[in-house]
């Protein structure tokens, strides 16, 4: 196989290394030749092992460039894949960079819809704040027409009384002068309290009539009255608790609740279950008052 010219450039550097260098030839000799040899006169034999060496030494030097070049081979190869791996490296860079510039313009959208939300709920706070204002407003204007409505109701059935109420009571009254006697009464006896008294006083109507008819007609009854253009439950339970205290100064005492409409069937029903005359737009129940009114005489 012929040499190349870097294979004999080598070749050459080591021969003339070894002609400079005598003890790196001798090693060269001992190490390649066995001893014996050395002390050979015969030089043709030491011309064949030099021959030899020098053969064996191309074919090493040869397969040592073989492997040099095919390490270089490898390392174009790694070069190139470097290569690769770089151009995809940038891709993937920019890729990430356009991710990142998307990201922050959806952050910055992000942002401007809390911007926005936060203005939203500021503006419905606002509102909110402005519809309870507009609740409490109209509670207080459904509140102060309720008022007016009940004030109606009592002046109707105090300058009405006996149109409404004249098949049940002979003649009526409010006994002003009759009820402080019995109050006075029943403070110096210590009968009922004096917040007992406010509360009685607060009732819209005190009655006096004589019954006209049934087991009780020609005795004297005290109707203590509750008016509300629409009847609830405390309405209910005002009369219950101002019957009591009339009966506690001495009266024979009837609950009443009147008004335009009830809050429920089942209010009512639970009124005249409990002793109460109710008046329901005008129309009286029950007809018969002797069962009422003797449950409350005792």
């Amino acid at each position: 196989m012929a040499l190349t010219q870097d294979q004999r450039a080598l070749v050459e550097t080591i021969l003339r290394t070894l002609r400079e260098e005598p003890a790196l030839l001798e090693e060269l000799r001992r190490l390649l030749v066995p001893e014996i040899v050395v002390f050979l006169p015969d030089l043709k034999v030491i011309a064949e092992r030099q021959t030899a060496i020098e053969e064996r030494l191309t074919r090493e030097l040869s397969a040592v460039w073989d492997a040099i070049n095919a390490l270089r081979q490898e390392v174009a190869g790694l070069r190139t894949e470097v290569r690769e791996v770089a151009e995809r490296q940038e891709r993937m860079e920019k890729r990430l960079e356009q991710i990142e510039q998307r990201q922050d313009r959806m952050e910055q959208r992000l942002d401007r819809m809390e911007q926005k939300q936060d203005r939203m709920e500021q503006r419905q706070d606002r509102m909110e704040q402005r519809q309870d204002k507009m609740e409490q407003r109209l509670h207080r204007i459904e509140t102060d027409v309720g008022q007016l409505k009940g004030k109606v109701q009592e002046i109707t059935y105090r300058t009405n009384f006996l149109d409404y109420f004249g098949f049940w009571v002979l003649s009526a009254e409010e006994p002003h002068r009759r009820l402080w006697d019995r109050i006075d009464e029943a403070l110096n006896r210590n009968l009922i309290t004096l917040e007992e008294l406010d509360e009685l006083r607060d009732a819209d109507l005190r009655w006096l009539g004589v019954l006209r008819r049934g087991r009780f007609a020609g005795q004297e009854v005290l109707i203590v009255a509750e008016f509300s253009w629409t009847v609830h439950p405390e309405d209910v339970e005002r009369a219950l608790k101002r019957t009591e205290i009339a009966r506690k100064i001495g009266f024979w005492a009837v609950p009443l609740v009147a008004g335009v409409e009830w809050e429920s069937p089942e209010l009512k029903a639970d009124a005249l279950a409990k002793g109460i005359i109710c008046v329901d737009n005008g129309r009286v129940e029950p007809l018969d008052w002797d069962e009422v009114l003797a449950r409350w005489k005792t």
